[in-house]
């Protein structure tokens, strides 16, 4: 019977449907489906008022079972003393035993099993007697298990499946003695059998019909309980209509603050994404005009410095240049990968390995140098997954987040550098904008101050540092950490408070397995042999930088500023390999170079050079054939290791 509550011009009303279908289970008479939960209920009231007939029907059966003690005097006096063992050693003690267990506790548990047993061990001691005794008064004891059918089927209460199972094994045992272990006359038995069968199926009728109208008292017994009870609710659903309205309009306004916040809180992350998008497009544009630059201020000192001789006053001077040009390309690389379009080459690593790498570095031990009382631990979890990544950014991220957590703290403190794996489930994959794949994590932690709620919200903003500008960091630490993370689609975050900060990168899981180390080679090893290389490059300083270099590692060079001068060269001119600039203004740029040259001589061997990105001009250019990419700027044995590589 199900209520539904209808409104309508200001009016309440009720519903009840009232063809609801008792759902049972046609063998065992269960409650199934929609009224599954109705079978528990229903045994606990079947075995409450069940449970005084019981106990009489065993008192009843014990005096019933001894009573007939006198027929076996009458009818079998020489044998009555066996007949009066099974009657009064067996099966009256067993089932005075039983009406003293229904007065445990745990007799509930086994209520139906155990009549069902004192229902076969009656017949069984009935058959018995059957086979013991002496035609023809064995003929009439059969009558006896017609009587333990009766008693089974209706009296004691018991289920239909478990009244059932008793009476048909009786029936089994009836014939398989009367066959095997008697002398009955066939149509003696036969004649048992059709009364005995019929008895049998008799009961199972009765038995079927009355714990079906039982449990369908029961069935509408509950209805109307559930009837009553939606009376109730109706009628304290009137009462505190106002109330309820009023709170449903308190939780409507109390979801739409939470809607109005969730949506500030996405404005704010869309704003900061298209800040740092902004920012980084801007930084990516100045990073490639400063590799340009800083190609001369690395690359020249590299050639006077093979031209001096080691005791030259010049060398440190120039070696002093050389190095701050690095230090300088070091933060456009970083800028170049806040630009998000850093020329990087993706690599099954280990995240353990780079963890042990970037910590057993130069770089680490002079973190360490200048910070000696704080104590680094590292913890990495067994078989952890490989990752597909540029190890030199994730190297980059690790060492910013541990340089981080040192200056965090005064003057002793704990970094710890922990990797694991995680699987999440979809509620907080959802939560965190993730998916329900593994991933491996890296987790730097620190025991400092921790960073104020203020300052969280632009932690990962280009240029945006608490730390003196120039000495201590660019601002550009954070900045490289979430940039890399999104071009290796992770995610990356971060839980601060007064005890400590904790960073939580999350890198998508790769089964493949990393690549064999590639045997760097010798100086000797890059040494040309006279072929002929033609320089495109629309910067004329690049040129001859990038001529100079070439001719001190014994190649032949030309160059070009242009692509179209390159293809008109070219036409006249063979060479072993063609060194081109990506990007070049006026006019073509690499890949359409490269293209035009490809025309003239299909198999010519090339390297790309550029000073931003690994852009789709320089994927495509690779995919025509171009044997390299090389990063400005590039030292004289970068240059070197790409030329051999290709030639």
């Amino acid at each position: 019977m199900v209520f539904k509550m209808k409104e309508k011009a200001g009016q309440t009303a009720f519903s009840v449907r009232t063809t609801e279908k008792m759902l049972l289970h046609p063998l065992t008479l269960a409650f199934r489906n929609s009224h599954a939960h109705m079978e528990k209920p229903f045994l606990e009231e079947y075995f409450v008022s069940s449970l005084p007939l019981i106990r009489f029907s065993f008192f009843f059966a014990i005096l019933l079972f001894a009573v007939f003690g006198i027929l076996d005097a009458y009818l079998i006096p020489e044998q009555k003393h066996l007949f009066w063992l099974l009657r009064y050693a067996i099966f009256c003690p067993l089932t005075f035993g039983l009406f003293l267990l229904s007065f445990s506790k745990y007799f509930k548990k086994i209520m139906q099993p155990a009549m069902a047993f004192v229902v076969v061990v009656a017949g069984a001691c009935i058959i018995t007697m059957t086979v013991l005794a002496s035609p023809p008064a064995s003929y009439s004891y059969y009558t006896g298990v017609i009587l333990v059918f009766m008693m089974g089927y209706t009296v004691i209460k018991l289920r239909f499946i478990w009244a059932t199972a008793a009476g048909w094994f009786l029936v089994f045992l009836y014939e398989f003695a009367g066959f095997f272990f008697t002398e009955t006359p066939v149509t003696v038995l036969v004649n048992n059998n059709f009364f005995f069968i019929s008895a049998n199926l008799i009961g199972m009728v009765a038995c079927y019909a009355i714990e079906y109208n039982t449990r369908r008292d029961f069935f509408l017994k509950t209805l109307l309980d559930i009837e009553r009870e939606h009376v109730s609710q109706a009628r304290d659903n009137l009462e505190t209509m106002v109330q309820k309205r009023t709170s449903q309009l308190t939780k409507v306004n109390t979801s739409l603050q939470k809607e109005m916040n969730e949506r500030k809180r996405l404005q704010s992350q869309l704003v900061r994404h298209q800040k740092m998008e902004a920012i980084g497009l801007m930084a990516g544009g100045v990073a490639h005009d400063l590799n340009n630059i800083l190609s001369g201020i690395t690359g020249y000192p590299e050639l006077l410095l093979l031209q001096l001789p080691e005791d030259s006053e010049l060398r440190k001077p120039i070696e002093a240049i050389q190095d701050s040009g690095e230090r300088a390309a070091a933060v456009v690389a970083d800028l170049l990968t806040v630009a998000r379009g850093a020329a990087s080459t993706r690599v099954i690593a280990n995240l353990n390995s780079l963890v042990t790498e970037y910590l057993d570095s130069p770089e680490c031990r002079n973190l360490q140098t200048l910070h000696p009382n704080i104590l680094c631990h590292k913890i990495v979890e067994d078989d952890l997954p490989n990752i597909s990544c540029s190890p030199i950014h994730i190297k980059k991220c690790i060492m910013n987040l541990i340089t981080n957590a040192a200056e965090a703290m005064d003057q002793s403190g704990n970094i710890t550098v922990e990797t694991t794996s995680f699987l999440p489930d979809l509620q907080w994959a959802e939560e965190h904008g993730m998916e329900v794949m593994t991933y491996v994590t890296l987790t730097v932690r620190d025991t400092g101050a921790g960073i104020s709620e203020k300052d969280l919200e632009h932690i990962f903003e280009p240029f945006y540092t608490k730390k003196e500008m120039g000495r201590s960091g660019t601002g550009l630490g954070l900045a490289v950490v979430w940039n890399t993370m999104e071009d290796h689609a992770g995610k990356v975050f971060v839980k601060s408070s007064k005890q400590g900060t904790r960073f939580q990168l999350y890198f998508p899981a790769n089964n493949d397995t990393p690549p064999s180390p590639l045997n760097h080679r010798q100086p000797e090893e890059v040494m040309g042999n006279k072929e002929h290389i033609l320089v495109v490059d629309d910067e004329s300083t690049l040129r001859d930088l990038a001529g100079k270099m070439l001719e001190n590692l014994g190649y032949e060079v030309d160059s070009v500023s242009s692509g179209e001068l390159a293809v008109r060269f070219l036409k006249d001119t063979p060479v072993d390999l063609v060194m081109l600039d990506m990007l070049m203004d006026p006019g073509m740029n690499g890949r359409q170079t490269y293209t035009e040259i490809l025309k003239l001589h299909p198999t010519q061997k090339a390297i790309i050079v550029s000073g931003f990105s690994e852009s789709e001009d320089v994927k495509a250019t690779l995919k025509l054939g171009a044997g390299g990419f090389i990063k400005k700027p590039y030292s004289i044995s970068e240059l070197g290791q790409a030329v051999k590589g290709v030639l």
